[in-house]
């Protein structure tokens, strides 16, 4: 090699070296600039849960709208902060904050880009639009939620519940029947190790079917349902306290149903939409 090509490429390498060197320098820069905007914006989500904890509703929904507008131009291209929080759960957080502060609309918004963005929101969509009353979006909305899914009852569930209380208590009471019917199967995919016999989920589709069953005015499928639920659980349980004491009341005894249900804890909307009335009806 002459002496000229040996300089030659000896200044080519020392260029390549130098870029090198200043490109590793840029992308150094460049991460720590992307981690210490990161690191502020979590600083600001932060803020936005202690805001929620302390009842400053208000600053908490601007807070939580502030971190998802600012998020997508500082989370990219690569997120350098471990357990950063994801956009659905800020979505999803945003949503519960909006429901505390009675914003429907915007609660229900948030849970929709929660959803769509992979996250969680379900549960709380529909029990805010059973409990706001809004029987007919709920409907329509389990009614999509339904499309392509053929394994979890809740969407049945959640369909049943809004025809219950549009008056429609018998196709409610097809609807729980078909969540009932799909209910072995599902639980067999989300806890294959889950005992087997009657589950919590199963004795709550029961008692319901019953309290359909009797707004139906078939009180012969509602007192088998409940015998059923009776006989299959546990001596010590009391999962068929609902159906028992709606069967009770309807037959005209509004007292033992009020002691039946002492200390009966509703867990969704619908259980205590049953039980205020049974109150209402039982109130001295």
């Amino acid at each position: 090699m002459a002496l000229s090509d040996r300089r030659r490429h000896r200044r080519l390498l020392t260029i390549a070296v130098l870029v090198g060197l200043i490109a590793a320098h840029l992308v150094a820069v460049y991460a720590y600039y992307t981690q210490a905007r990161q690191q502020a914006l979590l600083v600001t989500f932060l803020e936005a849960r202690e805001q929620w904890k302390d009842g400053h509703l208000d600053e908490a929904a601007a807070t939580y709208s502030h971190f998802l507008a600012a998020r997508p131009t500082v989370a990219w291209p690569i997120v350098l902060i471990r357990h950063y929080p994801n956009a659905a759960d800020a979505w999803y957080l945003l949503g519960r904050v909006e429901s505390d502060r009675h914003e429907t609309d915007a609660a229900l918004a948030a849970y929709a880009q929660s959803m769509a963005s992979g996250g969680r929101g379900a549960r709380e969509t529909r029990e805010l639009l059973l409990t706001s009353g809004r029987l007919s979006e709920l409907l329509n909305w389990a009614t999509k939620q339904l499309e392509g899914e053929t394994v979890s009852p809740q969407p049945l569930k959640d369909r049943a519940a809004a025809l219950f209380e549009l008056g429609r208590p018998q196709d409610a009471l097809q609807d729980y029947r078909a969540a009932i019917a799909r209910l072995p199967n599902w639980r067999r995919q989300v806890d294959p190790a889950a005992p087997a016999g009657l589950s919590g989920e199963e004795a709550d589709l029961w008692n319901l079917y019953a309290a359909a069953a009797l707004a139906a005015g078939d009180r012969p499928t509602a007192v088998a349902a409940c015998a059923g639920l009776t006989a299959r659980q546990a001596k010590t349980a009391q999962l068929d306290r609902l159906c028992r004491a709606l069967i009770a009341q309807h037959d005209g005894q509004a007292g033992i149903a009020k002691s039946i249900l002492k200390g009966y804890l509703p867990p969704a909307a619908e259980h205590e939409w049953l039980i205020r009335d049974l109150v209402r009806d039982t109130a001295p």
